[in-house]
């Protein structure tokens, strides 16, 4: 009887994985991969807003990814990027010319959060922009237990941004490194509810500094079909480093609010 019962709970919890869309997080990653020839056509907008004065930047990406087979999946991207902030010298708010860039991503999934004791698996995403050369590389860990599954991702990605001094070619070097925990229950085979925390660092060569902030908010998904949807509000709660006097956040280098919307077909 015990094993009858340990036989039924896995193909419960194995086909309610398979239910599950492919994200349940928008900032937070699975090792969930395709199978080889499915496709899914994904949008991703995202708004950053708030800094001393007025800010607001709108990213967009829209992905097209692939299952190749033997737990491993690949992407490519068109990303925008356009900001609007106060200039305290006119005293108007300007707006910056659209950033265009492309990126191609890759990840194999190593063990499976539901078979095995942990989930994990290797990410890997090149970004190339006319001024600017992007590598990040995460470590993707989930366990789906019951209707709850947790996630965690540790990213890093250096960034190197060529520009001119003095009339003169400059390239500054960044370092980003990130910690992402996500958790979600799931109430029906539609309907996900999570919450999402991350500390976010950025290394500057150049100021010889590491600006730090922890965001935490709801994500909400949708599902149905081939087609599910998420939106996250992921506001700053504190300023690690460099936090502003009044607010106690760092709106040197991060804004107050970050919200994403990500929707996906799958074919």
């Amino acid at each position: 009887m015990k094993k009858i019962f340990l036989i039924v709970s896995f193909l419960f919890l194995s086909t309610m994985s398979l239910m599950a869309q492919d994200r349940i997080f928008n900032y937070t990653y699975q090792t969930n991969v395709l199978n080889k020839g499915t496709k899914e056509l994904e949008v991703q907008i995202g708004s950053q807003d708030g800094k001393e004065n007025y800010f607001r930047q709108i990213k967009t990406r829209v992905e097209y990814e692939v299952g190749l087979g033997s737990n491993v999946q690949t992407s490519f991207y068109l990303n925008s990027k356009q900001k609007a902030e106060f200039d305290d010298v006119t005293g108007e708010i300007v707006m910056s010319a659209t950033e265009i860039s492309l990126s191609n991503e890759w990840k194999y999934k190593i063990s499976d959060p539901v078979a095995d004791p942990i989930g994990f698996a290797a990410y890997g995403e090149f970004t190339l922009a006319t001024d600017e050369l992007e590598v990040e590389v995460k470590a993707i860990f989930d366990k789906i237990i019951g209707r709850s599954t947790h996630a965690l991702n540790l990213t890093l990605e250096p960034e190197w941004e060529t520009s001119t001094e003095d009339g003169k070619l400059a390239t500054e070097f960044a370092l980003k490194y990130e910690f992402d925990y996500g958790y979600s229950y799931n109430i029906n085979k539609s309907w996900n509810l999570g919450l999402e925390v991350r500390e976010v660092n950025v290394y500057s060569k150049a100021d010889d500094f590491t600006q730090s902030a922890l965001f935490a908010g709801p994500t909400v998904g949708y599902n149905m079909n081939n087609f599910w949807i998420n939106l996250s509000f992921n506001p700053q709660i504190a300023g690690l480093s460099n936090p502003d006097s009044k607010s106690g956040l760092n709106v040197d280098e991060f804004t107050k609010y970050d919200s994403r919307i990500i929707f996906s077909y799958t074919f």
